[in-house]
């Protein structure tokens, strides 16, 4: 049984939707929608959508391709030649996911993952390579502040589409450089904190605070230099996804 995580307006959920929709049917697929189920989505390790879960176990997350799900459906794994490749593909899923790139972009340090097993497997595809277990171990002595560096800037570019995102939502406009500043750097840095909270158990407001709000400022001018044409390219992935596909 391939279970697969999905929101009803996550617009990689409705790709990959659309993408086994065309395929023979091969065994029994069954779509979550974590809106209906989020407290059991968490319970389950999921940290983004979509998210594959074969016979209960979440294997594959963030990061992937559509023939690698095609693969996941028709083969029941997913290629990864080793250790390296996966962990290349953790540093991927990172900021292929807002829940994890805006904690690890506040947190300016990627080893508070380190001992989230369930997360590094699943992110990585090191579940598909020989000896899994080991990758926790070989992750471990590879995750730390220095990697901080290498990931910065795709970690700003999740957050600046997740916030043009959010104001869509909010406001039914585009989202726009004007829109942006006429609510100011104190209204992203309140949302950034907020959105980054994982209820009580990751709460960036008891980071440090300047090296916090260094990290908001340049976040925040980030998202000042893209938000025009984030902004159209969100609106137009949204209107796209039908508002009924989940049923």
């Amino acid at each position: 049984m391939l279970e697969i995580y999905v929101h009803p307006r996550c617009s990689k959920s409705y790709r990959v939707f659309c993408l086994l929709r065309s395929l023979p049917p091969e065994g029994q697929i069954a779509f979550l929608n974590v809106e209906k189920c989020p407290f059991y989505a968490l319970e389950k390790g999921v940290f983004s959508v979509p998210a594959f879960s074969l016979d209960g176990r979440i294997v594959l997350q963030g990061y992937f391709e559509d023939d690698e799900v095609k693969s996941l459906v028709e083969q029941g794994k997913v290629y990864v030649k080793d250790f390296e490749e996966a962990y290349v593909r953790l540093l991927k899923s990172m900021y292929h996911s807002f829940t994890v790139a805006s904690a690890v972009y506040l947190a300016g340090d990627p080893s508070i993952l380190a001992n989230s097993a369930s997360y590094l497997l699943s992110a990585s595809g090191a579940l598909f390579v020989p000896e899994s277990e080991r990758f926790l171990r070989y992750v471990a002595s590879r995750l730390g502040p220095e990697v901080f560096p290498q990931i910065e800037r795709d970690l700003l570019r999740n957050i600046a589409g997740n916030f043009a995102r959010d104001l869509y939502w909010l406001f039914g406009e585009t989202p726009t450089r004007g829109l942006a500043e006429s609510l100011g750097e104190k209204y992203f840095y309140t949302w950034l904190l907020s959105r980054a909270s994982i209820g009580r158990v990751f709460v960036p407001h008891s980071l440090k605070k300047p090296e916090v709000e260094v990290r908001v400022s340049k976040a925040w001018s980030y998202v000042l230099g893209v938000i025009d044409k984030v902004g159209e390219r969100v609106v137009e992935e949204q209107r796209k996804i039908p508002a009924d596909w989940l049923g």
